[in-house]
């Protein structure tokens, strides 16, 4: 199965042009099979549309789930797991506290800077990934970029989830739907007349 639409398009006019080329065939006949080319590339892009668009919304929220999740490490049972969690929840929320209702935004950087700078001093890596989270909340690039610049695992956690963001957005951006309508278009013409192909 061809997923890019121009090769979708391209095949059907390549069939369409077959059909036309038989000479035993009435003309009938003819628009009755190029009826059906037609119709299975229009099944087959939407298909692949549909296909598309679900693996960039499972690749978001998979690489979502890397930047956002909270590690618990090895550990052996799902209680220490569960008090590692409940102790980044205080974390967050003393971050959130801290950062909820700055006057402006270089305020809320100015505390962020600071919960990070302290964070990292101590040690306290929780604090550290709350701090992080909120930035991403708050769209406060420089500390992400703090957080992120000693670590390279979490750095590419990061990229991954924002290609995946972009190309989430992209797809629902008006140039895309236009060109998807223009595709669309061209699969529903009739390419000896033209108008797609």
């Amino acid at each position: 199965m061809a997923a890019d639409p121009v090769e979708i398009l391209n095949q059907r006019n390549a069939e369409v042009a077959q059909i036309r080329g038989y000479a035993d065939l009435t003309e009938e006949a003819k628009e009755r099979r190029i009826a059906e080319v037609s119709e299975r590339a229009q099944a087959e892009y939407a298909e692949a549309r549909e296909a598309g668009e679900r693996e960039r919304t499972e690749r978001l929220q998979r690489t979502k789930k890397a930047v956002f999740r909270v590690p618990v490490g090895n550990v052996p049972s799902e209680a220490e797991a569960a008090q590692i969690h409940a102790a980044f929840r205080g974390a967050f929320s003393e971050v959130l506290s801290a950062t909820a209702s700055p006057e402006s935004p270089h305020q809320a950087q100015e505390k962020l800077e600071e919960i990070m700078d302290q964070a990292e001093r101590t040690g306290d890596t929780l604090l550290a990934r709350a701090a992080y989270h909120r930035a991403i909340d708050l769209g406060i690039q420089g500390v992400v970029d703090s957080y992120l610049s000693p670590r390279p695992k979490e750095s590419k956690a990061w990229e991954a989830y924002t290609q995946a963001h972009q190309e989430v957005s992209q797809s629902r951006d008006i140039m895309h739907l236009l060109g998807r309508s223009l595709t669309e278009r061209a699969l529903s013409s009739d390419p000896a007349s033209g108008v797609g192909g």
